[in-house]
């Protein structure tokens, strides 16, 4: 299974945030990691109306990791950032309800959520991630 760009970059902003004690503007997010502004900016809204990340408008303003977050299970944050729940397209298959892939692959899916949510948002930011966030917030 391969996860989306989107997931992709609200996992390296969730990462990002969490090693920063001060507001973090877009820009700088984007600069840092290397992703295009207007997909960033699509990542951040949907964060922030989930209420993992928070905002503060204004020309001082920015973004910033809501430490509550920490406790929102990896498996279920994927989940919702995936938005699907099947590999596959069954709808308009010859073989729909004559098949059991569909059914085998839905099981493959959530067994990988389920070993995900073994592990909380607290978990993403081991030494190493932490160590390479704060050389490129230092560049």
């Amino acid at each position: 299974m391969q996860l989306t760009i989107f997931t992709d970059i609200a996992m390296k902003s969730i990462m990002y945030l969490k090693q920063s004690k001060d507001l973090v503007t877009i820009n700088e997010i984007a600069e840092k990691l290397s992703i295009p502004r207007n997909h960033l900016v699509k990542v951040l809204n949907f964060m922030v109306h989930q209420e993992w990340i928070g905002s503060v408008r204004g020309r001082h303003g920015g973004l910033f990791y809501k430490q509550s977050s920490d406790e929102l299970k990896l498996g279920e944050v994927i989940m919702l950032l995936e938005n699907r729940e099947e590999l596959l397209n069954c709808e308009d298959c010859m073989l729909n309800n004559n098949c059991h892939l569909r059914g085998i692959l839905h099981r493959a899916v959530y067994a990988f959520y389920d070993y995900l949510n073994q592990y909380t948002l607290a978990d993403l930011n081991n030494t190493k991630a932490v160590n390479f966030i704060n050389i490129l917030k230092a560049n």
